[in-house]
């Protein structure tokens, strides 16, 4: 009787540890797939984007390993499901180590390009610069770059781009102080050009007021001296908004309008 009681209870266990066994199995089933599933849908994305046929072909075949553990794994074959899925998390990774070595030769050679457009910029600047503490800069900008070159060359490409944009930063910097040494010069030039051709306008006007009093019918030239006042507006307008790249083609249009009503004028001089 005790020796039966004993066999029961070592079954119970046996059994037991048998059913346990089997649920671990597939909760770890469960993981893998999942596991797979989103390597799949990560890959499918990268894919999608850039041609490997090695890397598709891997995909291909890692895709049908994981419908074979989802098969088994609805088969309640959980352990075989485990397999299948290790297989095609290996050949995700394969496939993935082919795209991330194309990747990593593609972003290699954006690195360098970026490297030689700078330093080519900065030869450049460096040829027309006088203020010291502009040549400072650049020679700050092309530390960077020499240490972005010595760390690609290692292989360290995260580091390499890191001191790209530190030069692309001093760069930037430096073009928003020529920018704003510029747009103050434009600014100047177009504010003497402004009051030259208000002058200027002004003699047209008594010109016409002259002609008029002597009987000459002036009434195209009135027509295209408000045509000058308009655009010399247009002008004023772009400058008190600071919109000084636009207002100089403006204003050298208006200036070869000026003239061509200046001929008018003395053409009409000329006839009397």
């Amino acid at each position: 009787m005790k020796k039966t009681a004993i066999g029961l209870i070592l079954l119970m266990v046996l059994a037991a540890i048998s059913v346990n066994a089997e649920e671990n199995s597939k909760i770890k089933a469960e993981k893998m797939i999942g596991l797979c599933e989103r390597a799949q849908a990560k890959l499918d994305y990268i894919l999608d984007k850039i041609e490997n046929n090695e890397a598709e072909e891997l995909f291909r075949e890692a895709g049908e390993e994981l419908d074979k553990a989802k098969k088994l794994y609805n088969e309640e074959e959980y352990d075989g499901a485990i397999e299948s899925c290790l297989e095609a998390m290996h050949k995700f990774r394969e496939s993935a180590a082919l795209i991330r070595e194309e990747a990593g030769g593609k972003i290699k050679d954006m690195i360098e390009g970026q490297i030689e457009r700078m330093e080519s910029y900065i030869s450049r600047i460096k040829e027309i610069a006088e203020n010291e503490e502009i040549i400072a800069l650049l020679d700050n900008a092309e530390s960077h770059l020499e240490k972005a070159r010595m760390y690609l060359e290692n292989g360290e490409a995260i580091k390499a781009e890191s001191e790209v944009r530190k030069a692309a930063n001093i760069l930037k910097n430096l073009r928003e102080q020529w920018k704003s040494r510029y747009g103050e010069k434009i600014k100047q030039r177009l504010e003497k050009l402004n009051e030259t051709a208000k002058k200027r306008i002004q003699f047209y006007e008594q010109a016409l007021d002259k002609l008029r009093e002597e009987g000459y019918d002036v009434q195209d030239l009135e027509r295209d001296l408000n045509e000058i006042k308009n655009d010399l507006n247009n002008v004023n307008s772009l400058i008190n908004e600071g919109k000084y790249k636009e207002a100089l083609p403006k204003i050298r249009e208006l200036y070869r309008e000026m003239q061509e009503f200046q001929e008018k004028l003395r053409g009409i001089r000329n006839e009397s």
